[in-house]
């Protein structure tokens, strides 16, 4: 029978080295590079989170007579201002609410002046309306009175000129009292007629004029601002 001893493969007694530079029992130097950096990249951001924490709470951290509560004093005091924050943010609320029926008030102001000056200038018309109602008569008196001193007379009478002169200035002057307050008469002689500012009193044929128009004035209209107050009295040509 065979020795087994005999038929073993040799076994290498020579002792094992470690390479230069590598200590026993540690892995490679790759592994130990990557190890490194993990710890370095660890203390970078450990160092930032301290930078951060001493930016916010540098001077709570620095203080040695800080009290212990010093966070429970911070919430209170968060507290309280979130607290003013709602009472602002109400009485914000309110002053915008009285701001709107401050300016509601107003526009209802402004409207009601607009009435009441549109009613003053609606009162100031009637009044003088009236007022040229109850002159006209005087008007109509003197023009009428005028129209009766011929020309002849006035010129071989120097009372009859007089006299004439003297209605003319009265006359003259009420025209620019009128004139003053927006009146005007119309005296619409040779022109078309018009029935919206005319009263025909009568129709007359007359040769050379055109159908429908004014060739003798009865009665001078007149009208305040574009507002008839009496027409015109007027005869006129036929319609053909």
């Amino acid at each position: 029978m065979a020795d087994p001893k005999k038929n073993a493969a040799p076994q290498d007694d020579t002792p094992k080295t470690t390479p230069a530079g590598e200590p026993e029992g540690q892995g490679t130097g790759a592994e130990n590079d990557a190890e490194n950096d993990y710890a370095a990249e660890d203390a970078a951001a450990e160092e930032e989170r301290r930078r951060r924490r001493e930016e916010l709470f540098g001077d709570i951290l620095d203080d040695e007579d800080a009290p212990a509560d010093t966070i429970e004093s911070l919430r209170a005091e968060r507290d309280e201002l979130q607290q003013k924050f709602i009472q602002v943010s109400g009485r914000i609320g309110t002053l915008q609410q009285d701001s709107m029926t401050a300016r509601n008030k107003l526009e209802e102001a402004q409207k009601a002046l607009t009435r009441a000056e549109a009613k003053f200038e609606q009162d100031k018309k009637f009044a003088v309306e009236k007022f040229v109602k109850e002159v006209l008569p005087v008007i109509d008196t003197l023009e009428l009175g005028l129209s009766a001193i011929p020309q002849k007379d006035r010129d071989s009478d120097p009372k009859f000129a007089k006299l004439a002169e003297g209605v003319e200035k009265t006359i003259n002057q009420l025209t620019q009292v009128f004139n003053k307050f927006g009146i005007k008469s119309i005296n619409p002689m040779g022109e078309e007629f018009d029935p919206s500012k005319h009263e025909a009193l009568a129709v007359q044929p007359k040769d050379g004029v055109d159908p429908e128009t004014v060739i003798q004035v009865a009665q001078k209209g007149y009208e305040i601002e574009g507002r008839l107050i009496r027409p015109a009295k007027v005869i006129i040509t036929p319609q053909f």
